[in-house]
């Protein structure tokens, strides 16, 4: 015996197409397309007067609304932004001062070297003329004693 059973899957496919006709059918008319955009106005004004009335009563109890939110969440970003540019502007300056720093210590080294090297010339040029001093006084004294 044959059963009489559609296959289910064969059975939704074809309910599914014959409501698709119907939509289609109900749908497809000037008189449904003027009803359903007169209704999408009408929601529309009734979306409108609902926001007015919502934003009254934000002012009303002095609640920020969503473009109050929104400006200071834009606030916000411009802080962190600026904030960003400071930490980097200080990190840089951070940076230049530690090479500063360094280059002070090698001028400072180069100098105390240098100040080594004019003390002990200063010294020596004391030396040779007190040297020379001394040749020339010996020198007199010679004559004198001549």
């Amino acid at each position: 015996m044959e059963s009489k059973q559609q296959d289910p899957v064969s059975f939704y496919k074809n309910l599914e197409k014959e409501w698709n006709k119907q939509i289609h059918s109900s749908t497809n008319s000037l008189t449904f397309t003027k009803a359903f955009g007169k209704a999408v106005e009408n929601h529309l004004d009734h979306v409108v007067i609902q926001q007015k009335i919502i934003n009254n009563w934000l002012t009303v109890l002095d609640i920020p609304n969503k473009d109050d939110l929104a400006e200071l969440a834009k606030r916000k970003v411009d802080c962190e932004d600026k904030l960003d540019n400071l930490e980097e502007t200080t990190y840089m300056l951070n940076i230049g001062i530690k090479n500063g720093h360094s280059q002070l210590n090698k001028l400072n080294i180069a100098l105390r070297e240098m100040l080594c090297f004019i003390e002990n010339e200063v010294k020596d040029l004391k030396a040779i003329k007190i040297k020379s001093l001394k040749n020339e006084l010996e020198e007199l004294k010679r004559l004198f004693d001549d």
